[in-house]
C-alpha cells in the first residue's frame, strides 16, 4: 500500500489503486443510506469485486429509503463484459439505479464517490489513482451533490445495461 498522508483528521491524500480500493469500501461500509458515484466506466479494479459490491449490496438492502446511483460515461465496456456492480444493479433496479451520461459536468476527467451527506472519494482524474477521501466534507459533497443531480436529470438508462423481464 501507498504512503497516505492526512491533510486533517478526516482527509487523506490517495495514491495508487490499493488506496482508492481500501477507501472505496471503507467509505461504503460508513453510509447509512445514500451512495453517488460518478466514473468514467466503473473501473473494475476498484468497482468490481466482491467486497464492495456485498457492501454495496449491505447499504442498499438496509435502508427502505437507501439509494445508490451511479452515472457512468462509458458504457461499452460494462456491456461487453460482466460486471458486478452492474449484476448488483439488476438484481435490484429499485436501489442501485445505474445511467449513462448524456451530459457531461465541467469537469469531465474527475470521478467520485459521494457518501451520505458528509463523506466523500475523489479522483482528480479518473484515469489515474490520485485524489483523496474526506470523511466530514459536508461542504465538498453539497457541492458535487448539486453537479451529480444536475447531470441526473438529463443521463438515461442503458438498455445493454438492463435486466430483461421474460
Amino acid at each position: 500500500m501507498s504512503q497516505q498522508s492526512s491533510v486533517n483528521e478526516t482527509s487523506y491524500l490517495l495514491d495508487g489503486v490499493t488506496d482508492f480500493q481500501q477507501h472505496a469500501l471503507t467509505l461504503v461500509q460508513n453510509c447509512r443510506r445514500n451512495l453517488s458515484i460518478l466514473s468514467h466506466n466503473l473501473d473494475s479494479l476498484i468497482y468490481d469485486n466482491d467486497t464492495l459490491v456485498s457492501a454495496l449490496s449491505s447499504l442498499a438492502r438496509a435502508s427502505r429509503y437507501g439509494q445508490i446511483h451511479i452515472l457512468v460515461k462509458e458504457t461499452r465496456p460494462l456491456i461487453e463484459r460482466r460486471h458486478r456492480l452492474v449484476e448488483l444493479s439488476k438484481r435490484l433496479p429499485s436501489k442501485v439505479v445505474l445511467r449513462k451520461l448524456t451530459l457531461l459536468p465541467e469537469n469531465i476527467d474527475m470521478a467520485f464517490m459521494l457518501g451520505d451527506n458528509d463523506k466523500l472519494l475523489y479522483k482528480n482524474d479518473d484515469s489515474a489513482y490520485r485524489g483523496f477521501v474526506n470523511n466530514d466534507a459536508r461542504a465538498e459533497v453539497k457541492r458535487l451533490g448539486e453537479i451529480f443531480t444536475y447531470v441526473w436529470q438529463y443521463a438515461e438508462p442503458e438498455p445493454g445495461l438492463q435486466q430483461l423481464n421474460l
